[in-house]
């Protein structure tokens, strides 16, 4: 899941609990029935949070860039201060942690690994083994926010896991070409994969039966999930910051953007050759392994501008000059639509994944015959092709109008701060309200 190119270049003590200033081993003071405390103004049980009396461990993959997983991390944190961190590596800079701890309490072997950061793609047979030797004894309740293997942390008895997925490993099962070909050269990486996949799946498959309850981020997630582990999710979108983005005040502007890391499925080249034979002004935003792929495309077009990184607030001011944001990736949710929308521009986005739930959009050649409402925030393309985008962009320009800032600001906090902590807060005191009943 992680997207956010602006600001990177890119848990295990005592199990205690405290009630009213004084601790106590939690052996002698049972947590399911802490759960509810008496009310002394009413008399009626008022609820707590299920984070008051339980030891909490969150567990995440790695962290080596601030991207959208880990911007779901930290409000994760922040809803449970008092939780440990556990990773298979740490190399986030301190200057990009935010509210994440300055060290994570648990990590793997792999922490150990030279220069891991860079080689982490070409360890994925050590990753099943590193997460599974995380001790969380102890933890009545485990976060786990997962892209890969962050799942398959091993459960103890009277444990409660709870799993917010990103996606299955989508180099797993259904984007290992462009996933491999970031890190190995074509023959090795053929090679590797019909040797290791096999085990590697099967091990995946295993894992995704540990945790008692997965979230998905999307409704797309969620039929992955079910697809590779059959198990049913709730779907709780990722959570953006949109109240950091000012609307501008009427359609149009400037230039066409897009901006995401240039990695092989975002198609950052193909958006690139679509505004070859287009008249329009064209910004591309990021950087990545693709970056040589794109030079050679952007020789002598003089409408076509890349910019490698920008800062959260650049981003911002982008955004307040551009006339539509484009997206050609095929994203488990994409949470850099959210933000343009928030910011009143319209998206221009490849109709699969997760756009289609983060964009109310319109079909780009029905535009016109299908019955409007007002409130559409963008466009949709049928086919990840240059030809596919130009002719959507060109239908775009012909009703720009239309395609009204409101619409796409409303849109935006459909996904905002407050609702992803609402509903995260409480599937978890649900879960574990449910689990506790279970153990009477």
């Amino acid at each position: 899941m992680g997207e956010s190119y602006r600001n990177s270049e890119h848990f295990f003590t005592s199990q205690r609990v405290s009630l009213k200033g004084r601790s106590f081993p939690s052996i002698l003071f049972p947590i399911k029935t802490n759960f509810f405390q008496k009310s002394r103004t009413t008399g009626r049980h008022a609820r707590r949070s299920a984070s008051d009396f339980m030891k909490v461990a969150i567990v995440h993959e790695w962290l080596t860039v601030w991207a959208g997983a880990e911007r779901v991390l930290e409000e994760i944190m922040k809803l449970y201060p008092e939780a440990d961190l556990f990773v298979l590596f740490d190399r986030l800079p301190s200057s990009e942690r935010h509210h994440l701890p300055k060290d994570p309490i648990g990590e793997t072997f792999l922490t150990k690994i030279p220069r891991v950061e860079h080689l982490y793609r070409n360890l994925l047979p050590l990753m099943p083994r590193a997460i599974e030797s995380l001790d969380l004894a102890g933890y009545d309740l485990v976060l786990s926010s997962s892209h890969a293997v962050a799942k398959g942390i091993l459960p103890r008895p009277g444990q409660l896991h709870l799993c917010y997925c990103h996606t299955p490993p989508r180099y797993l099962w259904d984007m290992t070409e462009a996933y491999f070909s970031r890190s190995m050269p074509g023959q090795i990486k053929k090679m590797a994969a019909s040797l290791l996949f096999p085990s590697l799946r099967r091990w995946d498959r295993m894992a995704g039966q540990r945790p008692n309850a997965f979230m998905a981020n999307s409704r797309f997630v969620a039929d992955r999930i079910k697809k590779v582990y059959g198990r049913s999710s709730t779907v709780i979108p990722p959570p953006v910051d949109i109240r950091r983005f000012e609307m501008k005040s009427s359609p149009g502007g400037e230039y066409f953007v897009t901006m995401g890391r240039l990695v092989p499925y975002k198609r950052a080249d193909r958006i690139v050759k679509a505004f070859q034979s287009l008249p329009y002004r064209l910004l591309v935003i990021g950087n990545g392994p693709e970056e040589k792929k794109l030079e050679p495309l952007l020789q002598g077009k003089k409408n076509i501008e890349w910019i490698r990184w920008v800062s959260d607030r650049e981003w911002g001011e982008v955004l307040k000059g551009a006339r539509a944001f484009l997206f050609m990736a095929e994203e488990d949710f994409g949470i850099t639509p959210v933000e343009a929308q928030a910011a009143g521009v319209p998206v221009i986005a490849l109709g699969r994944g997760g756009a289609l739930e983060t964009v109310m959009g319109i079909v780009a050649t029905d535009f016109g015959s299908e019955e409007r409402d007002g409130g559409e925030s963008g466009l949709f393309f049928r086919e990840p092709t240059p030809e596919s985008l130009a002719e959507a962009v060109k239908i775009f320009v012909q009703n720009e109008g239309s395609f009204l800032p409101g619409a796409a600001r409303r849109s935006a906090e459909r996904f905002s701060l407050e609702r992803f902590k609402e509903e995260y807060r409480r599937y978890v005191d649900n879960q574990w309200e449910t689990f506790c009943r279970k153990r009477e």
